[in-house]
């Protein structure tokens, strides 16, 4: 809710949206904003690592997940101008599109009820499927704290599974 309040409020052409547990390269923005440069763009993220990657094994684990899902999963689909799941940690989002979308992403409901999980999937594949493009820039590098312990992290993986 609090997100699609600030959309709603925002002026710019871009929307950047960022977690409060990330920290953002200095030149993020720089990086992202040739790729939103074609109209025809409607989000695009950035590379994520784990902040915290030094903490124990299991985040380790992830950064190196992170590292696989963003330059091997993301870059290939965004081969195509359809990167799947813009995450919410560090995605740009074209303001005009966003606005378009808005009511059908607030109303997101499975089985028949309002639902909340995926907001970030949810939010790219109606960008698909308005017809824009959805992309990803390596360089524009997002650090993220990830669960550091194994019940927190599978229970992130199951909310993540079932969007």
């Amino acid at each position: 809710k609090a997100q699609i309040a600030a959309i709603r409020r925002s002026a710019g052409d871009m929307v950047l949206n960022v977690d409060s547990d990330t920290i953002l390269a200095s030149d993020v923005i720089r990086k992202l904003v040739p790729k939103m440069q074609d109209a025809a763009v409607g989000a695009a993220m950035g590379q994520l690592t784990a902040r915290n990657r030094n903490d124990s094994w299991l985040t380790r684990l992830i950064d190196m997940e992170y590292w696989l899902a963003c330059n091997e999963e993301r870059a290939a689909q965004a081969r195509f101008g359809a990167v799947m799941c813009c995450c919410g940690p560090c995605v740009m989002y074209r303001r005009s599109a966003l606005a378009s979308l808005l009511d059908q992403y607030e109303s997101q409901y499975f089985r028949g009820k309002p639902s909340d999980f995926g907001e970030d999937r949810h939010l790219t594949i109606l960008m698909l499927k308005a017809g824009f493009r959805t992309e990803y820039v390596p360089s524009a590098i997002a650090a993220t704290v990830v669960p550091n312990k194994l019940g927190p992290y599978l229970r992130q993986q199951l909310r993540w599974a079932r969007s």
